[in-house]
């Protein structure tokens, strides 16, 4: 009879453990965060001026309380005008007001790991997102343009935070930092690198 009252109590934890787990969030979110870019590197010689044109989205699915897999896409546009200035060529030289813009649009897998379990009322995370972009270069000398288009590997790990607005509520505050590198090489370009900044909202949903 003991043995039996143990087995009832352990499967009345169970049960337990389980209604409050499902007082929790579905595992399937979606973020969408305002991006701010600023350029390191040869893409701060080429594009000096923080980018603030900018936006990232995901869809994640938690495998358990604290790991995650997921894919994500994104926009940022660099730009910069020049002054007018006497620039040389390979005839001579050009007089030209010069204009440089980059846009990028990431398509990225991400795995994600949260250091907290999820009824805290902060939670820190990692996440590494692995996979390309593609890369619109064009620098204007007055009417005429260089250019290139074309699809470079791009890894971007991240930390940050999710604040969710209320005890198991689905919707949650999300702020993060994530480092971008690619070794795209185009002209002036030898290699992409930002720092990138994120805030939005992620959401739970069924």
């Amino acid at each position: 009879m003991k043995k039996i009252k143990n087995w009832i109590m352990i499967f009345a934890g169970c049960f337990a453990a389980q209604a409050v787990s499902a007082q929790y969030r579905p595992p399937l979110s979606v973020d969408i965060n305002y991006s701010i870019a600023q350029p390191l590197g040869s893409l701060k010689d080429y594009s000096n001026k923080t980018s603030f044109r900018g936006w990232s989205a995901g869809l994640q699915y938690m495998l358990n309380d604290q790991l995650s897999v997921g894919i994500r896409s994104g926009f940022q546009d660099f730009y910069e005008r020049l002054p007018r200035a006497v620039y040389p060529d390979k005839s001579g030289a050009v007089s030209a007001v010069q204009s440089r813009t980059l846009q990028t649009i990431p398509i990225q897998a991400t795995v994600g790991y949260a250091f907290t379990k999820p009824d805290k009322a902060v939670i820190p995370y990692a996440n590494l997102g692995i996979g390309a972009a593609n890369m619109n270069y064009e620098k204007y000398w007055g009417e005429f343009v260089e250019k290139d288009n074309s699809w470079q590997f791009l890894i971007s790990p991240e930390i940050g935070i999710n604040v969710p607005l209320g005890q198991a509520s689905p919707v949650m505050f999300n702020a993060g930092i994530r480092y971008n590198y690619s070794p795209y090489k185009y002209n002036d370009i030898t290699s992409y690198n930002t720092i990138q900044g994120n805030i939005g909202v992620k959401y739970h949903f069924h």
